[in-house]
């Protein structure tokens, strides 16, 4: 090595000694430079300028340099300027990051906060303005903000903002409905500038379930100035996922605009989760919504919606409206690809294992609780036991009052049409069901039915009107009153052979109507009127006219015990005048029990052979 550069590598070490005996011994002089008091009083200023409320500190300021100045405050208290002196909230340790050169200048700049046990009690009064006065710094970039008629960030005494690290915090709110409480706060603020985009990333417990959400707002300042600022929020907890994309506006007439979806695995469990408890819906299983949302104070809309309920699959668009002090209204039109009525109707309102109302609690308070004015129609629906397609429906309560109508629906190639009513106390006092069934296959409803016997087949018309004043979920057919009338054309009796039942009649006393059940009976025509009353079916008409025989019975069928009381005949279809004599009739009277019915010739039973 030569003298030249050993002399070089000399000065180069000695020089780094230097620069760090230079900061180390500027470290070490710190603490005699910054006026530590002065330092402490301006985060008391400072807090004071962000919230509006007198702050007092409990604990003198600690301080650290190492590795960087860093000063904490102890018991930090918020109180209310006004003579009560109440307590705003309450921060246990606070601690902030400052720059030296400001602080040896006297004019310290804070950033990176730490907030230890923060309680924050907000208590708004009956205009909705909060027990946190207005004032300081904040206030006056909001108000300059507000002022600017460009939307441009004006001028602003104060920019600098910083990072807020919250460690176990809560936020208590007290109003009329009430103390509402979000505890174990812990997150992250990053709020660089004033004007400035704001992010914020925290989980908390809400109403007992675990939460974690994210917040961004691009425009912070303006959001507080009443302008509108792009917002993008999701919060995730156990009983839902909610996000949300788009514009807000949290002026005197709050608004939202821009993507919201939601997923929930329990639509009974989200609403207990926001304090919405509705026995009636806690069975209701998963429910998504994906929509285009525009809200306005307390009425929203959400059109392009997609939502789904378990198995079903709707889109259109929905208001919803929840005005203060009166019930929620949700009005709108969905279109379903497959909707099971059966199964809405087992979710609102369980069938009760016990016979007594009162023991079996149905809960129908939801009938009461908010509103429905709904069009719904689907592509194919169940409705017990029948396939529905191409259905157009309504669902409307009000004042406790239900209304379900079908205003068109084709049922086994027919149409349906009918109204189902519940009484001012749900589906606890009953109701009344209107259907009128135009063109439908009888045969193919009767086998849906499961019913055995001699029965028509062929197309026809059905009207149906029944009532009851029982819960109905308690509701059987015994419970029911009103009155069923059936047209057809052109069809046949099946299981009923007429020639093989008038030998019977001639030759025995009686028989059942089995050993007639060898053939059918074609007739042109038939009608049936019969009237229902709890358990008791009067059959005032029952004519089926073949082109050789008439068929009539008429009669009652207590069909709460299963059992027959008609009175029945058999004669010749009339002809046209001069067609020749008709032969006698056949009367009879059936007895028994359907499908088992026992037939009794009247000339048996009157001894005349």
């Amino acid at each position: 090595m030569t003298l030249s550069r050993f002399i070089r590598s000399k000065q180069l070490v000695w020089g780094i000694l230097a620069v760090l005996a230079a900061v180390f011994g500027l470290r070490a002089a710190v603490p005699f430079l910054v006026q530590t008091d002065l330092v402490g009083r301006s985060v008391e200023e400072t807090l004071e300028a962000w919230t509006g409320a007198d702050v007092v500190i409990g604990v003198e300021p600690q301080f650290s340099f190492w590795p960087y100045p860093r000063v904490t405050l102890g018991d930090v208290r918020f109180l209310s300027a006004s003579a009560g002196r109440e307590e705003l909230g309450r921060i246990d340790s606070l601690s902030a990051t400052f720059d030296l050169l400001g602080a040896v200048r006297g004019r310290p700049a804070f950033s990176d906060f730490e907030l230890a046990r923060p309680v924050i009690r907000l208590q708004p009064d009956e205009s909705g303005a909060l027990n946190w006065r207005r004032g300081g710094w904040m206030t006056e970039a909001v108000d300059a903000f507000a002022a600017a008629r460009d939307g441009k960030t004006p001028p602003l005494r104060h920019k600098r903002m910083g990072e807020f690290n919250i460690v176990d915090g809560a936020l208590i709110v007290t109003g009329r409905g009430g103390v509402y409480r979000i505890t174990d706060i812990n997150g992250r603020l990053d709020w660089p500038t004033i004007s400035g985009r704001l992010d914020l990333a925290a989980s908390a417990v809400i109403n007992g379930e675990v939460t974690r959400w994210t917040v961004t707002c691009d425009k912070p300042l303006a959001l507080l100035a009443g302008r509108d600022s792009a917002m993008r929020i999701k919060l995730s907890a156990d009983p839902a996922t909610i996000a949300f994309d788009g514009v807000a506006n949290l002026s005197t007439q709050t608004f939202l605009s821009g993507k919201l979806e939601l997923s929930a695995r329990s639509l009974g469990r989200l609403l207990a989760w926001q304090g919405k408890e509705i026995p009636a819906l806690e069975r209701a299983g998963a429910i998504t919504v994906e929509a285009r949302v525009t809200a306005e104070n307390y009425a929203a809309k959400l059109e392009d919606l997609r939502l789904g309920l378990e198995n079903a699959q709707a889109t259109g668009v929905l208001d919803v409206s929840m005005p203060p002090g009166r019930k929620p209204r949700i009005g709108g039109t969905l279109a379903f690809d497959r909707i099971d009525f059966m199964a809405v109707l087992a979710t609102l309102s369980p069938a009760p294992e016990k016979t007594d109302v009162a023991a079996a609690g149905i809960d129908t308070a939801f009938i009461r609780q908010f509103g429905l004015d709904l069009r719904l129609s689907a592509k194919s629906a169940v409705l017990g036991p029948f396939s529905l397609e191409n259905l157009g429906a309504g669902v409307r309560t009000e004042d406790g009052r239900a209304a379900f109508d079908i205003g068109d629906a084709t049922l086994l190639g027919g149409s349906l049409s009918g109204r189902l009513t519940l009484t001012d106390q749900g589906f606890q006092g009953g109701g009344q069901l209107q259907a009128s069934l135009r063109d439908i296959d009888i045969g193919g409803l009767i086998q849906t039915l499961k019913l055995e016997g001699p029965l028509p087949s062929g197309r026809g018309t059905a009207d149906i009107e029944l009532a009851t004043d029982r819960p109905l979920p308690l509701t059987g057919l015994s419970d029911l009153s009103g009155r069923f009338r059936l047209h057809m054309d052109q069809g046949a009796l099946l299981r009923f052979d007429r020639q093989t039942f008038e030998d019977l009649a001639v030759k025995r006393r009686f028989f059942t109507i089995g050993q007639a059940a060898g053939g059918t009976f074609d007739f042109t025509s038939a009608e049936v009127d019969a009237r229902l009353d709890r358990g008791l079916a009067e059959l005032t008409r029952a004519t089926i006219t073949g082109s050789e025989k008439t068929l009539s019975l008429s009669g009652i069928v207590p069909y709460r015990s299963g059992s027959l009381a008609l009175a029945g005949r058999l004669a010749d279809t009339p002809k046209d005048e001069g067609s020749g004599s008709a032969a006698p009739a056949l009367n009879f009277f059936v007895g028994g029990s359907w499908p088992d019915a026992v037939i009794s010739p009247l000339s048996a039973l009157t001894g005349d052979n």
